[in-house]
């Protein structure tokens, strides 16, 4: 607020080099018809209004949490709009002589340019009237208004460097100081890299403010910014400031911030210092400190990430790292990469890990409910799936999410009933570009107009709204189990969700008794709507409503870092390799190179090694539906485990309960093995085909002997005991969980 002082004195000066409006404020001579002091007026009316709201928000600070950095950075703006509004108060007064007196457009413009210059630091005394200049009051204000913009502006620059210099400190202490520490490079600052930072150091503390977890940000130029501000202008900003909005998130974790001269995608692989030719020679020095580097490439521009996923791939620095998280959506071409480089290279598609996130979501009692087997009617006794009805499911956007989708369901739906036969499912896709996807598809998922003639699978050239859409939700609403609505949308998926939830509400015999709907959440933004939403139509022991594909829910250290089921999938390949006698152990790189030198080309090498990684995770993924088919959960004690071929003649009836089980659980696993090379895009192989075939495995025409029916599988050698011992090997990690947890 600007208040002439009291102690104003009278100034001698010429009538022609005088403000007449101090005169005017000195004498009470005030003309409220006068449009310069009416304008006035309004500026310390306004002055007023920025002090208030200045006060209010540092009291706001002051009561919540102490964080320096943080708090300066939010009154900051506020203190700065006071001092130049003030500062505009005070020239406008100083610059009412002369030709400005009586021009208001003219007296606003001068003093906001003179406001701003304040705060570099500039004066325009020379310009004020010379009975201002004389006034003691006045000249108190013109000081104090000039010193607090060079005061905020100092306060900026010092924000700005004293991260620069914390940073440094921190560097120091980091090449200095021994500790072993992981470092975690994540180039680029954006949501996804700021979130997985965050989980990565909040969940590895050693101590109380130890932390094995280091974390470096690389600020690297980013196409759209450099439109629009230019390299320069981007190279300046740079140097003297860090991203606010990025830093208010961060401030709660030990990070260094870098600034790269040039973006990754961009820079020459084979120079044999490129950190140091693009101002990360401090990167490199820490690297050689630590135990291991990981790369995380996560920025929204997915071409330029999978380029600098390249580039860094093929120099010094990158070959000197453990693993290269790279977002992208996982293509063949892109898929191809990643395989090649023997696992260092890790692609996160979002589509991807969206659907196995909510696959493999456990709840407080470690149960996976979005699992198909919580949703078939099952024989405990038998350890096999009831016919009654088919299981069903709607995929509402055939899209990326909606494709994954949709392999999930297929795979993990493939039940045995008790005949040891394929329980039926009848899955239904709308999108109204079908048409469009349906040639990709099918060279994608060649058997795909097979299981549509067999009904499994029916595509709908519709959305979901339509006519078409509504007479077949009408149809199955009492069949129906399981949806997923993946539109691209938010707003469309949660209005989707809503409709079906409240038809199944008021049209579903049996309520929401093995009932689900799955959401996609494709924006942050709308995670709080999305969650009131959800709340309001949720149910507590076993909600009907889900969302999945969260930025927050799939770029966590679990997800992206921890490798949960790597371990769990090693289990399975010795499981294999005990089966099969000619196979010894092997590992992971080993293994890579024996059975790509097993194809005549790499490319075909890659896809066998793939396809049995592959089957490894997808074994890991899909223990909890044996468990639940073999009634492990509800056992004090495990029955002994029989050794293959199982007998089912000896014993009690109890024994012979759990070799049934045993026996089609392990159909099952067949069951879900042909389901999967399905829709990776195998096809079973003619009887001809079988007989000339040299291997079970034809990777060129992407055929494979043993998709086929359980008591059609060949017996020399006995591909049966390759499905039992994958169960075998699931109750026996299942056996060591629970002592572990005992």
């Amino acid at each position: 607020m600007l208040i002439i002082p009291l102690f104003i004195t009278v100034a001698e000066s010429c009538s022609e080099n005088s403000s007449a409006l101090l005169d005017q404020l000195k004498n009470n001579d005030y003309i409220f018809t006068n449009p310069v002091q009416i304008v006035f007026f309004v500026i310390l009316i306004v002055c007023i209004i920025r002090l208030y709201l200045l006060v209010k928000e540092c009291v706001r600070l002051a009561r919540g949490k102490f964080n320096s950095p943080s708090q300066i950075s939010e009154v900051l703006p506020e203190m700065a709009l006071f001092v130049f509004v003030s500062g505009m108060a005070i020239y406008y007064v100083g610059y009412a002589y002369a030709g400005t007196a009586d021009c208001v457009v003219t007296l606003v413009l001068r003093s906001a340019l003179s406001a701003f210059e304040m705060f570099l630091s500039k004066s325009n005394l020379i310009g004020i009237a010379e009975n201002c200049k004389n006034d003691p009051g006045y000249m108190l204000c013109f000081a104090f208004f000039h010193a607090a913009a060079v005061a905020v502006s100092m306060i900026f620059a010092v924000t700005c460097f004293g991260k620069r210099l914390m940073d440094y400190g921190r560097g120091m202490i980091w090449k200095f100081v021994p500790k072993k520490y992981h470092l975690n490079v994540f180039w680029g600052l954006n949501e996804k890299s700021i979130l997985l930072a965050r989980k990565i150091y909040q969940e590895n503390k050693t101590g109380e403010n130890e932390f094995t977890e280091r974390i470096v940000f690389i600020d690297w130029p980013q196409a759209q910014e450099e439109n629009k501000t230019g390299q320069s202008f981007s190279g300046i900003m740079g140097l003297l400031t860090y991203k606010t909005n990025a830093a208010k998130q961060l401030s709660d974790i030990k990070y260094i911030l870098l600034r790269s001269s040039i973006s990754p995608d961009a820079i020459d692989a084979t120079h044999p210092e490129i950190l140091r030719e693009i101002n990360l020679g401090k990167l490199e020095r820490f690297m050689k400190r630590a135990e291991k580097t990981n790369f995380f490439i996560l920025s929204n521009n997915e071409d330029a990430n999978i380029h600098a996923a390249i580039n860094l791939q093929a120099s010094e620095a990158g070959r000197n790292a453990s693993r290269i998280y790279c977002s992208a959506r996982e293509t063949k071409e892109v898929a191809i990469l990643a395989e090649s480089s023997k696992g260092k290279l890790q692609i996160i598609d979002d589509s991807k890990a969206a659907v196995m996130e909510f696959a493999m979501r456990k709840n407080e009692e470690g149960k996976c409910l979005a699992h198909p087997i919580n949703f078939v009617e099952i024989n405990h006794q038998l350890g096999c799936v009831e016919t009654k009805k088919p299981f069903t499911a709607f995929i509402i956007g055939f899209g990326a999410t909606g494709q994954e989708a949709l392999r999930f369901l297929y795979e993990f739906s493939a039940f045995a009933d008790c005949h040891g036969k394929k329980t039926p499912v009848d899955f239904h896709v709308f999108d109204n570009r079908i048409d469009e996807i349906k040639g990709e598809l099918y060279q994608e998922i060649p058997a795909l107009p097979l299981l549509e003639n067999r009904h499994e699978i029916t595509l709908h050239p519709c959305n979901a709204g339509t006519l078409e859409f509504l007479g077949q939700l009408q149809g199955l609403i009492d069949n129906l189990n399981y949806v997923v609505i993946a539109t691209g949308e938010d707003e469309r998926n949660l209005h989707i969700a809503t409709m079906i939830y409240e038809y199944a509400l008021q049209h579903r015999q049996d309520g929401f008794n093995k009932f689900k709907i799955l959401v996609r959440l494709y924006e942050s933004g709308s995670e709080y709507k999305f969650k009131k939403v959800i709340d309001a139509y949720g149910n507590e022991h076993f909600p009907a409503m889900e969302r999945f594909g969260s930025p927050s829910d799939i770029y966590t250290k679990k997800w992206v870092v921890d490798d949960a089921e790597k371990d769990e999938a090693v289990k399975f390949y010795e499981a294999y390799c005990r089966v099969a006698n000619e196979e010894e152990y092997r590992p992971l790189n080993d293994r890579w190179d024996y059975e790509v030198g097993r194809e005549q080309t790499k490319l075909l090498g890659y896809r066998r090694i793939n396809r049995k990684l592959m089957q490894d995770r997808a074994n890991s993924k899909h223990c909890y539906t044996k468990e639940v088919l073999l009634g492990l959960h509800d056992m004090s004690e495990i029955p002994e485990l029989p050794s293959w071929p199982i007998k089912m003649e000896t014993g009690n009836q109890a024994e012979k309960d759990w070799r049934c089980r045993l026996l089609n659980v392990s159909i099952c696993e067949h069951l879900r093995w042909n389901a999967s090379h399905l829709m990776m895009g195998y096809l079973p192989m003619s009887v001809e085909e079988a007989k000339a075939a040299s291997n079970s495995c034809n990777e060129r025409t992407k055929k494979h002997l043993c998709i086929t029916e359980w008591d059609k599988l060949p017996e020399d050698p006995d591909y049966k005991s390759y499905d039992y011992m994958v169960v075998y090997a699931t109750v026996e990690q299942y056996n060591k969980r629970k002592r572990d947890n005992d």
